[in-house]
């Protein structure tokens, strides 16, 4: 079986589209049955995984505009793609094909624009609102990576039902198996006890104006507190750079930008508590990590971070700080209370890996070839 992968939306790994391509990518040529062909921007993201090509694509076409366009209109006239028997996209909420000239699957992680207003500019939702809809019901299938994102797809979208099937994301149990060292997190400026949050920094959307606020009414018990924001700036980082500088609690709001994979099982380990605020989310990847880790976990309700969280997580109104600030003091205070969200953690995160999420991936390629 040949399949073609654009990875054109890989954003140079610091984003969890990036690291839900890199997996599945890996996790695809694990298969001694399937050659890849892979479009990528950057090639040292992928050069350690053993049986895949790797086609460059001009660099003249980075820029999101031309990128999205030449997506569109261009890629689908690529030899390589019309060569195979047929073709994935792995983020089809960011880039899609006009015309598959092969039978397809596409996977679409999010639809938060209907949820978090102002999270694209004006040409962006455009973009979104128009283009995508009119040409996701091309695809043959369409892999939502929660039931959230399903029933968005069917509500905003009029997308043939029977198309859409859900398929939960994994994580990499693996990078996460090391011995936690104090040390790593002196180098990163970070000493326990403190609150994490991993995710780009980016507002509306991720919500971090409420963690903050949240931070602040915490009570004496938590005066060496440290609040610890891991992930690069995106747009409206100033927004929360500048509530952050406001705030009476300033000196223990740490923010360590993007930082390397190998520190993060650290980060995990010496935190008290995740939380997670996000208003909107396709998935969650960090959540698992965290439960992972040992880490009680703290959600936002009503989102996907409910779903795949389940009984192992505290969930809160994004909207309401008070309550944000209540389930943190509730994981942290209540040692009872955190020992059973770690053990059920523990159950939890044994239903998702991203074996399972690319066998289920190659059901539907197979479904098609076979007419099903």
């Amino acid at each position: 079986m040949k399949i073609f992968v654009s990875a054109m939306a890989f954003d140079n790994g610091k984003s969890g589209i990036s690291n839900y391509i890199y997996n599945v990518v890996r996790e695809l040529a694990k298969n001694a049955e399937i050659e890849l062909a892979v479009l990528v921007s950057d090639a040292k993201y992928f050069e350690g995984i053993e049986g895949i090509k790797l086609i460059k694509y001009p660099d003249f076409f980075g820029a999101p505009g031309f990128n999205a366009l030449w997506h569109l209109f261009v890629l689908p006239l690529q030899p390589a793609a019309g060569k195979c028997d047929f073709i994935f996209l792995p983020a089809a909420n960011r880039r899609l094909f006009s015309w598959f000239s092969r039978p397809s699957v596409v996977t679409f992680h999010d639809l938060s624009q209907f949820h978090v207003s102002e999270k694209y500019d004006t040409l962006r939702t455009w973009y979104v609102f128009k283009f995508l809809r009119k040409f996701l019901n091309k695809a043959d299938k369409i892999c939502a990576i929660s039931k959230s994102t399903e029933n968005d797809i069917r509500k905003y979208y009029n997308i043939d039902q029977g198309k859409i099937f859900v398929n939960y994301n994994g994580f990499e149990r693996d990078r996460l198996d090391v011995e936690y060292s104090p040390e790593k997190l002196a180098e990163l400026k970070v000493e326990p006890p403190y609150i994490l949050y991993l995710s780009r920094i980016e507002h509306p959307g991720k919500n971090h104006l409420n963690l903050i606020k949240a931070f602040e009414l915490l009570d004496d018990y938590y005066s060496e507190y440290q609040l610890v924001f891991v992930g690069s700036d995106w747009s409206g980082a100033r927004a929360v750079r500048e509530a952050a500088e406001r705030s009476e609690k300033k000196e223990r709001i740490n923010f360590l930008g993007f930082v390397e994979d190998s520190c993060l099982p650290h980060l995990y380990k010496g935190a008290s508590v995740y939380a997670f605020p996000s208003f909107c989310e396709g998935f969650g990847i960090p959540l698992l990590e965290a439960m992972y880790c040992c880490v009680p976990c703290v959600c936002s309700k009503g989102t996907s971070l409910e779903e795949i969280g389940g009984d192992a997580v505290l969930v809160f109104d994004p909207k309401n700080p008070n309550e944000i600030a209540e389930k943190i003091e509730m994981a942290i205070k209540d040692e009872n209370l955190s020992k059973s969200l770690i053990e059920k953690g523990k159950d939890r995160i044994e239903d998702f890996s991203w074996e399972k999420h690319a066998d289920t991936l190659l059901e539907q390629f197979s479904s098609i070839r076979s007419g099903r």
